[in-house]
């Protein structure tokens, strides 16, 4: 299995980005970011690093942060079939969507199943 380090790090270069690039992109320092890819950080980075991460190098933020350990696959896998695609999605459509999810799901609880 890849460490978030190495993921980061192919995906920083897959986007040409050096770390002194990052810096002026994000404000997160290369030495900060040289850590983190290195796996010497004492702990991994906080979620709104990668959050930023994420939105830089175009990676999927609920795969990094399965990767970090903040969220688990398995915990995860009731909701991969609702969200298949919903990044397709207009908002327009994902509040229609949402109001139809509502209405099916109405006086209902979690309980009741």
């Amino acid at each position: 299995m890849v460490t978030l380090g190495e993921y980061l790090k192919k995906n920083r270069i897959h986007q040409k980005l050096s770390l002194k690039d990052v810096y002026k992109e994000t404000g997160i320092s290369d030495s900060k970011l040289s850590r983190i890819e290195n796996g010497t950080n004492a702990s991994n980075p906080a979620p709104d690093i990668l959050l930023t991460l994420s939105k830089l190098y175009h990676i999927n933020l609920i795969e990094l942060y399965c990767i970090a350990g903040y969220l688990d696959k398995e915990a995860l896998s009731s909701y991969e079939q609702v969200f298949q695609n919903a990044d397709l999605l207009t908002e327009d459509e994902r509040n229609l969507i949402q109001a139809q999810i509502d209405l099916f799901t109405k006086g209902r609880t979690k309980h009741d199943f």
